[in-house]
């Protein structure tokens, strides 16, 4: 009987062996699975059911994975899961598979798209409008857009709005509330709804404050839209390839607004390669349309270029074919201009070559002939689409510009102050900063709610201009004239904004909810026009302004740029002054390279660090030497407070307390004091300054106005803390000299890329103008001796309208000619009457 049992037992274990080994656990969430013994073979390992496989199969793909194995070992292991929190098993525990092929993983694209590193919109209304252009793979695919901002604390998120405008379609339109930190809104945008090519993008706001119902708490209100954060974010496996010169917009620009032009040019310093590059990343500039290039040279490969970037590998072939892979063999024998992607980036590199200078004159040619025929079409229109839409339109004389045109649509408002903004170009040689007006016709309507004492307010280049002041409730306004002075206008961009601020009963009361009424009180209508008259038109010597409009002084020949020491740093700054220059004029810049001591011609930019400016320079264009003395000893760091930069201009001794006879002195000395240096004065100087400050109140004269002869500009000297100094001055003996220095090389690389912003490039003027970065202004000198410089063909009226302006502001040459001509048409009329008349 036993033997009959033992074996029946081994049967029953047998068969009980063979059923575990054949179940799978598909659902299995986690549980460690079993360690097949360290015998078995891999042809025993349990094959998964294509229904669970993750991996890649070794079949075709379709194909059916291969059944179970018929028979396996008890130690057989189930389909491995990974429960959270559980380490990967060893690699000789996994089932063995096929390897899976090299593929790329996708990587998401995400390009920042703000032309500046962060937008303010300001006010209850306000709104920012540009250009950004895609290749057609990024047009293509599926892309969302993403918005970073931060608001100010008192903006009410019940009543205002943050709105995203694409091609003239709404993708985004949230409630403003991130006043603690910088908050992050998504959305999808639609298919078809993006075009290869140019696209138009809008962010506007409307902003209620929470509690407070005056104008005053108006100016209170504001959102950062922060650069970071704003991004177009593409489909998973979409493609940026530059697939031509028609691509190079598409390169786009960083997180700062940055389009970076990165020129991979080996010896650099030689002339042949230097005045090439030079001419190269000027033409790049303008075939690109960006709103702010900046150059980089480098002699080798940095590697993969970051986003906002386009590589540029220019040279002789036979230079390049080790320094780029993949550089076609017929680069050899003919002239090259190609695009090519970069290996294992997004990025792309331009190549630009050939087998001789000619043949890279030749490859430079063909991006010059691109960057013509997409250039300035129109002379009266800047180009400014890639950071300010619609593009700025120019006054070469009398001409009327209808709010329309300039990108002012109409607007009803049912708020406390409507603001409005647009952006104005005026010559080169505008002459007109003394005297003459522009016209501001208004076409708008306001409610009976509107109170007496409202007010338009029109500012030009952040100044106040003119006020009007509403007297009458409730009106319908048409073709009403504001005059707006052209003392404020200058020649280049100007930015004209005009301001309504409207009172109210309401407001007065300020009930809560009051700032939710959309109950319109005011509406602008797009009717609305500013004229210009005729304006005087002749050119100025010195003038910064000039450099500004992109153009230099003396444009009747090329001008000469001398380069401080010709390496790699002094041509990326060169580059992006040029490069500057040209995006604003639309057009390459007529120059030609010289070295400083063979600088003699009628117009020179010098371009270099402190240390490397020529003995003489300083005084040439008037700026003091105490300059090279006092940057080097006082080194700006960058983060460091305005404290803690030392001062060496001089040594102030402190005296004890008890040497202060003022600490002491009590309340009736001191007043006594003050008395006796006020009568010390005497009663004639008390009297002319009496009338001195009358006349700058009454009719804005000042006694530099009234001065005669010719006013001699004394040497500039800029802040300590500047970082970037630009001066200009005008010599008989050597024409006109232009200074570009900081106080290194890598310094004034890094601050010529600060300067390359299109709003600061803007305000350049005077005579000097020095950077301060911790407030991303510039100090301005402004020109007190100039020589003047025909521009236009000679005509009696333009000659009226410079002498008229000239005049206006030269008072007392004006009196003293006047003067004249009365005494010589009285010697006249006596002498004519005494001959011809009858004596009485």
């Amino acid at each position: 009987m036993r033997s009959l049992l033992i074996p029946l037992l081994i049967a029953f274990e047998l068969l009980g062996a063979r059923t575990a080994a054949a179940q799978v656990a598909p659902f299995s969430m986690g549980g460690t699975p079993a360690r097949p013994s360290a015998g078995a073979p891999p042809s025993q390992s349990g094959a998964l059911p294509a229904a669970f496989d993750m991996r890649a199969s070794p079949t075709t793909p379709g194909a059916a994975a291969p059944p179970p194995a018929p028979s396996a070992s008890r130690n057989s292991a189930a389909p491995f899961r990974m429960a959270p929190g559980e380490s990967a098993p060893s690699a000789h525990s996994r089932p063995a598979v096929a390897a899976p092929p090299n593929r790329p993983s996708p990587v998401r694209i995400e390009r920042p798209i703000l032309p500046f590193e962060t937008i303010r919109l300001e006010g209850e209304t306000d709104a920012q409008s540009w250009t950004f252009h895609l290749t057609q793979d990024e047009a293509t695919s599926g892309a969302s857009v993403a918005v970073g901002y931060k608001n100010a604390v008192v903006v009410m998120p019940e009543g205002s709005r943050l709105r995203v405008v694409i091609n003239g379609e709404t993708v985004i339109d949230t409630p403003v509330q991130s006043s603690e930190d910088i908050r992050s809104v998504t959305a999808a945008i639609r298919p078809g709804l993006l075009r290869a090519g140019s696209n138009f993008i809008r962010i506007e706001a409307v902003q209620r404050h929470r509690t407070d119902c005056t104008i005053a708490a108006t100016y209170e209100l504001w959102t950062d839209v922060d650069s970071a954060s704003t991004k177009l974010v593409f489909a998973e496996g979409a493609t940026k390839t530059l697939r031509s010169l028609e691509d190079l917009p598409a390169v786009g620009v960083d997180t700062s607004g940055v389009t970076t032009i990165r020129v991979v040019a080996p010896k650099v310093y030689r002339p042949e390669i230097r005045d090439r590059l030079l001419r190269l990343v000027q033409l790049i500039a303008l075939r690109g349309r960006y709103a702010r290039p900046v150059v980089q040279v480098v002699e080798s490969d940095p590697g993969p270029s970051p986003v906002g970037t386009i590589k540029v590998v220019m040279g002789l072939a036979g230079e390049l074919r080790g320094l780029v892979p993949g550089v076609p063999d017929t680069v050899m024998t003919q002239p090259l201009t190609m695009m090519m992607q970069e290996p294992g980036s997004l990025g792309s590199t331009l190549v630009v070559s050939g087998p001789t200078w000619s043949d890279l004159d030749s490859a430079i040619a063909v991006i010059g002939a691109q960057a013509t025929s997409t250039g300035k079409i129109d002379p009266g229109v800047i180009d400014t689409a890639s950071w300010h839409w619609p593009e700025v339109q120019t006054a070469f004389g009398r001409r009327s510009f209808r709010f329309a045109d300039l990108g002012i649509s109409t607007q009803e408002f049912s708020g406390r102050r409507l603001k409005s903004r647009f952006m104005m170009n005026l010559p080169p040689d505008f002459y007109a900063t003394e005297y003459g007006e522009a016209l501001l016709y208004v076409d708008a309507a306001y409610t009976a709610a509107v109170k007496p004492g409202s007010h338009v307010n029109v500012f030009v280049n952040d100044m106040i201009s003119t006020q009007l002041v509403i007297t009458a409730h409730g009106d319908i306004v048409k073709r009403h004239a504001i005059r707006v002075p052209l003392k404020h206008f200058k020649a280049g961009l100007n930015s004209i904004t005009v301001e309504v601020g409207l009172l109210t009963d309401a407001d007065d009361r300020c009930a809560p909810g009051e700032t939710l009424s959309e109950t319109n009180r005011f509406v602008l209508f797009d009717t609305s026009s500013l004229e210009f008259p005729d304006f005087g038109r002749i050119g100025r010597q010195p003038d910064l302004g000039v450099l500004s409009t992109g153009h230099f002084p003396d444009e009747d020949g090329p001008t000469t740029i001398v380069l401080g020491r010709p390496d790699a740093l002094n041509v990326a700054a060169a580059g992006t002054f040029l490069a500057r220059m040209a995006r604003t004029a639309g057009t390459p810049m007529r120059t030609r390279f010289a070295s400083a001591t063979s600088a003699d011609d009628a117009s020179v930019v010098f371009i270099g660090a402190v240390e490397q400016i020529p003995s003489g320079l300083l005084s040439r264009v008037r700026v003091s030497e105490h300059l090279r003395l006092v940057w080097p000893a006082t080194p700006l760091q960058s983060g460091s407070s305005p404290s803690q930069v030392v001062s060496t201009d001089f040594t102030m001794t402190l005296k004890p307390l008890s040497a202060d006879r003022s600490s002491t002195a009590s309340t009736d000395e001191v007043r006594k004091r003050w008395s006796e240096s006020f009568r010390r004065q005497g009663i004639l100087h008390q009297t002319l300054g009496t009338v001195q400050d009358w006349m700058e109140q009454t009719f804005s004269l000042s006694i530099n106005s009234l001065s005669l002869g010719t006013r001699i500009d004394s040497p500039y000297e800029p802040p300590q803390r500047s970082t970037l100094l630009i001066a200009q001055n005008r010599t008989p003996e050597a024409g006109i000299w232009t200074l570009v220095t900081a106080r290194t090389e890598e310094a004034l690389t890094e601050e010529m890329a600060r300067m390359a912003d299109p709003l600061l490039w803007s305000k350049v003027a005077g005579r000097a103008v020095a950077l301060d970065p911790r407030e991303f202004k510039l100090q301005i000198e402004p020109i007190q001796d100039y020589d003047f410089v025909q521009t236009q063909p000679f005509s009696l009226l333009n000659l009226r309208l410079v002498a008229a302006n000239w005049m206006s502001a030269n008072i007392l040459q004006y009196a003293l000619l006047m003067v004249a001509f009365c005494l010589l048409l009285g010697t006249a009329t006596y002498l004519l009457l005494k001959r011809l008349g009858r004596p009485s």
